[in-house]
């Protein structure tokens, strides 16, 4: 599966959530300062101590939350894209997956391009017991569970939201020659996330694990040639940053095997264990052949660090005599109490 993620718009929200961020770091510190010296002051505190202190919150969640989605602010955190790559795998290579492509106006997250139509991925991130049914939404979090999420953004109507999206798109394509099947999905990806139930729902809702199983059970009449889909990705690719979409649009006109190939040929080359080790041991060698002796050594004992710079001889240390030690006496009958009577 060919992925492609607008990484320009990436960046630029990665610098912003970082901002919000350290602006709500910096407003905590001086709602504790506001506190601290209006403790004699009520109108001090009430003014400056307590906005600043929720405007901070706000501003701190809101900074980690969106970064989290791209992967950024935790431990193996992994960004939205990777793990929809990660879970559609083994799908079809025709399957093209656009991430953060703006369209005329509208900003899509994650676009999937397949030889059926278009299909847009709605992730959310809230964690709790989600309970769906007739296009509304219910959170259950818990006492815990909301405290942890304060100052996060809401969860609100992804069916709404979605519904809109997907008018959008279909209407974009029609206005650009081209009638597509555009259907949406709803993914929770949250690991502590649990669907109670959705019924009756315009999209379907699943957790991130089961979103394979939600693509592969949408069909439709469509069925694109290889040169129709690559016309139509050509109007998505359009959208991208000029250098990325140059580079996109070769990739979608090459075969998957080449494909791979070419996608190889841009990493940067990594440099192996083994070859720093035999790079170092050539480096000490030339050093060594061309380094004078330290004076009392010969070639054969001759010491180089990692620069090929000669060290001082190693001066072996006196070892300890060992002492003599006599051997344990071989135990008697008895040593540990009389066998008679612990037999009895």
């Amino acid at each position: 599966m060919l992925v492609i993620t607008n990484q320009a718009f990436v960046d630029k929200q990665i610098s912003r959530n970082r901002l919000l961020f350290w602006i709500g770091v910096g407003c905590l510190l001086a709602s504790m300062v506001a506190l601290f010296l209006g403790a004699g002051v009520p109108m001090l505190v009430f003014l400056f101590g307590y906005p600043l202190l929720i405007l901070g919150v706000i501003l701190t969640k809101r900074g980690a939350f969106g970064n989290r989605r791209h992967g950024v602010g935790g431990y193996q955190t992994k960004s939205e894209a990777v793990e929809i790559e990660a879970v559609l795998k083994n799908v079809p290579p025709r399957f093209h997956l656009y991430n953060w492509v703006t369209i005329g106006e509208e900003l899509y997250e994650h676009v999937l391009v397949t030889p059926n139509g278009i299909m847009l991925l709605l992730v959310k991130g809230q964690f709790g017991k989600v309970k769906a049914g007739h296009d509304h939404f219910r959170l259950k979090q818990g006492a815990i569970g909301w405290i942890g999420s304060l100052g996060e953004p809401l969860m609100g109507n992804p069916s709404k939201d979605l519904a809109r999206q997907v008018k959008t798109l279909r209407t974009w394509f029609e206005g650009q020659g081209y009638e597509l099947p555009t259907d949406g999905i709803i993914i929770f990806n949250n690991p502590r996330s649990e669907i109670l139930g959705a019924e009756e729902m315009s999209f379907p809702v699943c957790l991130m694990h089961d979103l394979k199983l939600a693509v592969r059970g949408w069909e439709t009449e469509l069925n694109m040639s290889i040169q129709e889909q690559q016309e139509v990705e050509k109007l998505l690719i359009k959208n991208l940053p000029t250098e990325q979409a140059v580079k996109v649009e070769q990739l979608i006109q090459v075969p998957e095997y080449k494909r791979k190939a070419l996608m190889e040929a841009e990493k940067p080359e990594k440099v192996e264990k083994k070859d720093l080790v035999a790079t170092a041991k050539e480096r000490a060698k030339t050093a060594k052949a061309a380094s004078p002796l330290t004076p009392g050594t010969s070639a054969a004992n001759q010491r180089l660090g990692l620069n090929g710079k000669p060290l001082p001889p190693k001066v072996e240390k006196p070892r300890k005599a060992r002492r003599d030690v006599a051997p344990l006496p071989k135990i008697n009958q008895g040593a540990f109490g009389e066998t008679e009577r612990r037999s009895k």
